[in-house]
């Protein structure tokens, strides 16, 4: 009987890869969900890339309520298609991470084990370095991100006063 290009390892992969596909098709519809609305020029939102929630009284135009309920009607038929895959690909991983990880730690237990003592210190010494290395990088981003939060913080007060200013004039 012909020997099956089949084997155990490759038939243990398959629900692998079905919860990788899986995933990556959730990760393109969050990046699909993540992109940025067109602020309006008046009344725009403090977030950035966010439409305002509630227009400028001044001046009501009922193509933007009946355009606020597409956009409400959509996003609601949009979540209700996307959250049961999240569901799924949630419980795949909650069935394979764990099986997975463990495989995972047995061989970096096995390739660990063949190493000689120095080469097991260089590398804990390189885990190290790194470590120290990715704090600092982090705590560098931190700084930026809090330095432009502030910085749009600003220009969004700029442009609010400069917003009233205006109403008042009218």
């Amino acid at each position: 009987m012909p020997r099956s290009w089949i084997t155990p390892v490759r038939r243990a992969a398959w629900p692998v890869l079905a919860a990788f596909a899986v995933a990556l098709v959730v990760t393109a519809t969050r990046a699909a969900d993540a992109v940025p609305q067109r602020p309006g020029p008046a009344g725009a939102a403090a977030e950035p890339g966010r439409v305002a929630e509630h227009p400028p009284a001044a001046a009501p135009n009922p193509q933007i309520a009946q355009l606020d309920q597409q956009i409400k009607s959509m996003r609601d038929d949009y979540h209700s298609q996307l959250d049961p895959l999240q569901a799924q690909v949630k419980a795949l991983r909650e069935k394979f991470d764990p099986q997975i990880q463990a495989l995972v730690d047995q061989r970096w237990t096995l390739v660990e084990q063949g190493k000689s003592p120095e080469l097991q210190q260089l590398d804990a010494q390189e885990k190290t370095d790194l470590a120290a290395l990715a704090d600092r990088e982090k705590s560098e981003i931190d700084g930026v991100h809090q330095k432009y939060s502030e910085q749009r913080k600003e220009l969004q007060q700029k442009y609010a006063d400069q917003r009233k200013g205006l109403s008042s004039h009218h």
